[in-house]
């Protein structure tokens, strides 16, 4: 009967148990452990912590599961990486900006030598880019450039190929050198604008807006410019042109030539030739203030004449045959 209250209440207890402490029943018989031993009031409560800790364990496992891990933190080792998960992008980033700087360090050397061998680092063509009035073959032996030679040291002195060009060529007024198509040198020029003629004989020279005299007979001059002569200094060419420029635009159609007449006088006096057959006597700094005038005046002569403004204004005809005849009798007479 012992017996049977024994087994029956055991099996009471067994029931009472709850499934984890089943399952620790069932570990201690595997590992020959008497189960009877958990009835011991400190046996009984080690148990009981086990199986609290036990249970514990069991409950961060199963709420790391539900979180989305695929594994339970005590079957998963370790990984620094996990923790931080920005580390492995920036160690995928070191390394990729190690290996570029690597790369460029081996590549750029590479194709530097690759470069300096090739045609690309010489001069292939010099090309004149506009039509200037300056020959182009002297654009080009001015320049000095040298084709099939080393491309930058001839284009980092491109200011100094610049000066040499408007220093050869006086029609020059600025030259500049650009790269173009890898390795063409571009000469771009700009060239100053012919304002005048100067009679030499039976041909004309050109003069240049900056007063220089080009030693370039032409047989025949462009419509629009102006004729001059006698002048030899390029300072009164200058004063003359820029006394020019200032006059109306019918006054400068109206004149034909300007002669460099100096006086004992007056060293800058000029005798101007117009269209309409008249004469004008003026100084070249008055020239633009009294020349304004010469169309009123011109209408009120009553026949081709002088116009004389070297002091004031006045005009007279040209004398006739019978008073040179006269003149020329009186000088005749006096010697």
């Amino acid at each position: 009967m012992k017996d049977k209250e024994k087994n029956s209440s055991s099996t009471e207890e067994h029931d009472a148990l709850t499934p984890w402490q089943k399952e620790h029943l069932l570990y201690l018989e595997s590992q020959g452990i008497d189960p009877k031993i958990a009835e011991e009031p400190e046996t009984e409560i080690l148990l009981d912590k086990t199986l609290d800790s036990f249970e514990e364990e069991a409950l961060d496992a199963s709420n790391e599961k539900d979180e989305g891990n695929s594994q339970s933190t005590i079957d998963k080792p370790f990984s620094f990486s996990d923790h931080l998960p920005n580390f492995k992008a920036y160690r995928d980033k070191k390394l990729r900006k190690r290996l570029l700087i690597l790369v460029v360090i081996f590549l750029v050397p590479l194709l530097g030598s690759l470069y300096y061998i090739s045609p690309l680092s010489k001069v292939s063509a010099v090309v004149v880019a506009e039509n200037p009035l300056t020959p182009k073959e002297a654009l080009i032996e001015s320049s000095q450039i040298v084709k099939n030679e080393r491309l930058w040291p001839q284009f980092f002195a491109r200011q100094r190929i610049a000066t040499a060009i408007e220093k050869a060529n006086p029609r020059v007024k600025k030259a500049t050198i650009t790269l173009q198509q890898w390795n063409q040198l571009h000469l771009h020029v700009e060239e100053y604008s012919e304002s005048a003629y100067l009679v030499k004989g039976n041909d004309y020279l050109p003069i240049l807006e900056n007063g220089t005299i080009l030693q370039e007979p032409q047989k025949e001059v462009t419509k629009g410019r102006v004729i001059v002569e006698n002048f030899t200094d390029e300072t009164l060419i200058l004063e003359t042109l820029k006394q020019y420029k200032e006059l109306p635009k019918e006054i400068q159609d109206a004149i034909s030539q300007i002669t460099y007449a100096p006086s004992k006088n007056n060293e800058e006096l000029l005798t101007i030739f117009m269209n309409d057959g008249n004469q004008v006597i003026v100084g070249i700094s008055k020239l633009a203030d009294h020349m304004k005038y010469y169309l009123q005046v011109a209408k009120e002569m009553s026949e081709k004449g002088v116009i004389d403004m070297e002091v004031g204004i006045y005009s007279y005809p040209y004398p006739s045959n019978e008073t040179e005849k006269e003149e020329n009798t009186e000088s005749s007479e006096s010697f």
